[in-house]
């Protein structure tokens, strides 16, 4: 028996695939992977951008961004993974800004970090060209005659 119209089936109809007449299986929206690819990027964003790095947040909620306006095609609504998407791509690309910007003003405006920053920064000049920060840039402003 068959739910559809409550009998069987005929053989001679729809080439005895046993499926009743005119019935199309259900199809995919063409954007759907494209949304989907959307959501997930926008999730890492997202993740990545709590960690503190820089790039990752800006690269995936870029491509979150674009692929989530690419799902819609010619359609006037949007998928919802692709709004997902769209919306953990803006969140991600903000939150990036609001840390490392954030991260840069404890930086700038605390003394001791400063103080510590600079140290460390003649230290790694130090060790990896043989002299320390200060002394190449007074070298770099010698020679271009600030000097």
């Amino acid at each position: 028996m068959d739910s559809y119209n409550n009998g069987p089936v005929p053989s001679y109809q729809n080439n005895g695939s046993g499926y009743p007449p005119y019935y199309t299986p259900p199809t995919r929206h063409p954007g759907s992977s494209f949304a989907t690819a959307s959501m997930v990027l926008g999730i890492i964003a997202v993740i990545s951008a709590f960690f503190g790095t820089v790039y990752p947040p800006i690269v995936c909620g870029g491509l979150s961004i674009i692929l989530s306006l690419l799902s819609k095609g010619n359609d006037k609504a949007m998928l919802p993974n692709a709004k997902v998407g769209l919306l953990t791509g803006i969140l991600g690309m903000v939150v990036n800004v609001v840390v490392v910007g954030s991260f840069f003003v404890m930086l700038y405006t605390n003394s001791s970090y400063k103080e510590a920053f600079h140290d460390q920064l003649n230290q790694y000049s130090e060790y990896f060209y043989g002299e320390s920060f200060d002394d190449m840039w007074e070298q770099i402003e010698k020679d271009a005659g600030y000097r």
